[in-house]
């Protein structure tokens, strides 16, 4: 054994002799004499850490920002957030823009809802003294269904184009809400954002259908508070917080 090899070996039993004679004095655990020796507070650089149990090691390496541990997509850490889409929906769809479109539309059905109504109580009118017994009557009578006929169906257009209106507003809003989650999360750092309901949000339920639909909407029933970035997206909206 040479000098070199002397040394290491002796310093590093007077090491472990001095932190077993510390707890056995009381002056201090090994854990917390290693701390005071300790002269960096960080580990590093590395290119990677391996952590080993009984089975595998397990690799850490830092990949596009991530703690991964694989070298798919899957084997990572990501960032992730919570955001209550209702909040933002709402008020939404209450934009000026939207209320105008359904407004127009509406004053639209309407005029000729009503031009259809018109015509059916003034051919009504025109026959009201034709009786069953009329030889007039039955011809009166087909023509009056396939007017009533002609109505029904343009009704079930016009609810069409007001659904599909609606429907295309409710895409636009939402379109809207994700690009500003998206910068919100781009702004953080994060990678994942959930939709979720608060689970201090009153379920506002009348029967018992709607109480089990609030309590599957809750999708995350623990969380930190932090993690919640509602108001940072109402805010890139300029919607109004609570």
């Amino acid at each position: 054994m040479n000098s070199k090899e002397r040394i290491a070996i002796y310093g590093a039993l007077a090491l472990l002799l001095a932190l077993n004679l510390s707890t056995i004095l009381g002056l201090g655990s090994p854990a917390a004499i290693a701390e005071a020796m300790t002269v960096e507070d960080e580990l590093g650089p590395a290119a990677t850490l391996t952590l080993t149990d009984e089975d595998e090691p397990l690799v850490l390496r830092s990949t596009a920002g991530r703690l991964a541990w694989a070298d798919n997509a899957h084997g990572r850490a990501y960032s992730v957030a919570f955001m209550a889409p209702g909040k933002a929906m709402e008020p939404l769809l209450k934009a000026d823009q939207f209320v105008e479109e359904h407004q127009e539309l509406d004053d639209e059905l309407r005029t000729n809802g009503q031009e259809f109504e018109r015509r059916i109580k003034a051919y009504e009118q025109q026959n009201a003294d034709v009786t069953p017994d009329d030889p007039r009557a039955a011809e009166v009578q087909r023509t009056y269904q396939a007017m009533r006929a002609e109505y029904e169906q343009w009704r079930a257009r016009a609810n069409a184009r007001m659904g599909q209106l609606r429907a295309a507003q409710v895409e636009r809003a939402y379109r809207d809400m994700v690009a500003a989650v998206e910068v919100v999360a781009e702004r953080k750092g994060i990678d994942i954002v959930y939709r979720f309901i608060a689970t201090a949000q009153d379920f506002g339920a009348v029967n018992l259908p709607q109480a089990y639909l609030a309590t599957q909407q809750r999708l995350a029933l623990v969380y930190p508070d932090a993690l919640d970035i509602t108001d940072a997206v109402l805010e890139e909206l300029s919607l109004e917080t609570e």
